[in-house]
């Protein structure tokens, strides 16, 4: 995801490096990292755009347990996998 237009429609980028606009949200599907030091975002609820880790999942239920937060003051929450995503972002805005 490039950029957001509205709430519920997005400016992506394929693999191939071709830029598609006016995508529905619904026509996405969320990516969950594997690897257990990959950030990730919250995409929806109230920590919305807070950057953070995955600490454990939970594939049956299909959430995961996530860290939010800098180290020092660290918060964490298990969110459904909808709601948060892979982070590929620059910066240190966790």
């Amino acid at each position: 995801v490039e950029d957001l237009l509205t709430p519920h429609s997005c400016v992506c980028r394929t693999e191939e490096g071709r830029l598609v606009e006016g995508l529905h949200s619904s026509s996405l599907e969320t990516v969950i990292p594997r690897g257990g030091s990959e950030r990730i975002m919250v995409v929806l609820g109230e920590h919305r755009g807070k950057v953070g880790r995955i600490l454990e999942r939970d594939p049956e239920r299909g959430r995961a347990l996530v860290q939010l937060g800098r180290p020092g003051a660290p918060q964490v929450l298990s969110l459904p996998y909808d709601s948060i995503c892979h982070y590929l972002g620059g910066g240190d805005d966790e």
